[in-house]
């Protein structure tokens, strides 16, 4: 037989609503009775039944995620931190994929905003452009944004340090010799391809190199532009000596596009991704990359939200996560 909230509360002496507080975190109970009836809970083996308990106190015990594509290493990693932490909450997730449209984005918002969930994680999809369904869907219940974030957008917003990962992945192509450095950025419209230009930029400015727009194309995060917007830069700059891809899946193909083409990676070109993505390992050479620590991400956008739902006054951050340069062998150092 199952074990109810009435077994611990009998165990331990005090009523069954201290316990169901406890149990919730109530701050209404001292730190060492929430120890004590959580150590019986445990003991017992209690599971506690997420759909009774949200009925009561008008919670679903579920979490919204809107992602662009759940197949991205990027997003399968994100989501695995954000898993960890809410089942340790107590919570489970609900994950939407909007294929990178903003009509589905609208759908499935509106689906989860209504009653199913308690709060939502979402990434703006790069077919975005207007974000007055995100804002309305703030007036009915707390939204973190993550990686793919707005300024506009008056909440808690969690992501990479991708100005300053920029700025140090372009540094290192400078301090290893470089002087003619592409940039293979991401969409125009989206914040963190914004600030990975910005980063980039502000890395030549200060060691007095020239911003060249000709050394800049948009590759839309998608691999399949990169030997096109590589052709067009070398037409306009034969003496092209390094590569910072806006991700490492347009650095990986960066570099396969460029050894196709007879350059000797990094004698001739020095290539650097974004990300630190398996793939990065894989390529001959390996790639030297940013990493911005995907699964923790994913922990802190769950942790700040929970704060959220638990208090609708929650204090709202924007703290970047810092980045880290991973070193390997498609770059000079």
């Amino acid at each position: 037989m199952a074990t109810t909230i009435k077994d611990i509360a009998k165990a331990l002496g005090i009523s069954v609503s201290t316990v169901s507080r406890a149990l919730n975190d109530s701050p209404q109970i001292n730190d060492e009775t929430i120890k004590a009836v959580k150590a019986v809970a445990k003991k017992f083996n209690y599971r506690r039944n997420n759909v009774a308990a949200g009925l009561r106190i008008n919670k679903t015990f579920c979490l919204g995620v809107v992602v662009p594509n759940i197949g991205i290493y990027f997003y399968s990693r994100v989501i695995s931190g954000m898993q960890k932490a809410a089942s340790e909450a107590g919570y489970q997730l609900l994950i939407c994929q909007t294929d990178e449209e903003e009509a589905n984005e609208i759908k499935y918002l509106e689906s989860l905003s209504n009653g199913r969930v308690d709060g939502i994680l979402m990434a703006i999809s790069k077919g975005t452009n207007k974000l007055n369904h995100v804002k309305q869907v703030m007036e009915e219940m707390p939204v973190v944004l993550f990686d793919r974030t707005d300024s506009s957008i008056d909440t808690t917003q969690v992501e990479a340090d991708d100005f300053n990962g920029a700025f140090l992945a372009t540094k290192h192509l400078i301090d290893g010799g470089a002087r003619n450095i592409a940039h293979l950025a991401g969409p125009k419209n989206m914040q963190n391809s914004k600030n990975r230009l910005n980063g980039y930029k502000e890395a030549l400015r200060q060691n007095d190199i020239s911003v060249k727009q000709n050394l800049i194309e948009n590759c839309d995060f998608d691999r399949h532009n990169v030997e096109g917007a590589l052709k067009k830069i070398l037409k306009s700059n034969p003496d092209l000596d390094g590569v910072f891809a806006v991700n490492d899946d347009l650095g990986v193909q960066a570099i396969l596009v460029l050894k196709k083409m007879g350059y000797k990676i990094p004698e001739q070109i020095s290539v650097i991704g974004f990300g630190n993505y398996p793939v990065s390992k894989i390529v001959e050479p390996r790639l030297t990359t940013v990493s911005h620590h995907l699964f923790e991400i994913g922990e802190k956008s769950v942790e700040y939200l929970l704060k959220m739902i638990k208090n609708k006054d929650a204090k709202i951050s924007h703290e970047p996560l810092v980045s880290e340069l991973i070193l390997r062998e498609s770059t000079k150092h």
